[in-house]
């Protein structure tokens, strides 16, 4: 009977280790995601962000609409990436180089290889007369943060995107 439930208690053990170091599935390296729609990740994102109050007064003039095939190209810079909810947050009219966008990726998609056609893709030049400092594409299990901006702004950005898998 010892040596019963000394290998019922091995076998679990190795599979309770085995669950917690694999893939989530979808490419995505961690089962980790943040919940809500695209547009309620963004708002979080922006509540979180440690921005200074001159730029939280600039995005008064911002928007925030979701993806469609007719913005894709100019957004994102590509098709290759298939999701399922988006939202996009940029100012309306303004000599800044600043987009923000938040994906969820369809079931299966591989995270990594979206980020990598997003990283690819991207076109800091597309406002003509202003370039952002950066670009950086983060996930959270199947949900990408796409920005272009000040670095300052997108690292605070991102710090708040990444803390959100673990609120």
């Amino acid at each position: 009977m010892k040596k019963f439930l000394s290998a019922v208690m091995s076998i679990a053990l190795v599979l309770v280790l085995f669950s917690g170091c694999g893939r989530d599935g979808a490419g995505n390296g961690s089962g980790e995601t943040i919940s809500g729609s695209c547009e309620e990740i963004l708002n979080a994102v922006y509540e979180k962000a440690d921005f200074d109050q001159e730029f939280r007064d600039s995005m008064d003039s911002y928007v925030t609409n979701a993806i469609d095939e007719t913005t894709q190209d100019y957004i994102l810079g590509t098709d290759a990436v298939k999701y399922t909810d988006s939202a996009c947050s940029m100012p309306l009219v303004t000599a800044t180089a600043y987009q923000c966008v938040i994906l969820r990726l369809a079931e299966g998609e591989d995270a990594e290889a979206a980020k990598k056609a997003l990283r690819d893709n991207a076109d800091p030049r597309k406002w003509v007369c202003v370039e952002p400092e950066s670009i950086i594409v983060e996930n959270a299990g199947d949900v990408i943060l796409y920005i272009m901006a000040d670095k300052e702004i997108a690292e605070a950005v991102k710090t708040a995107f990444l803390g959100l898998k673990s609120a």
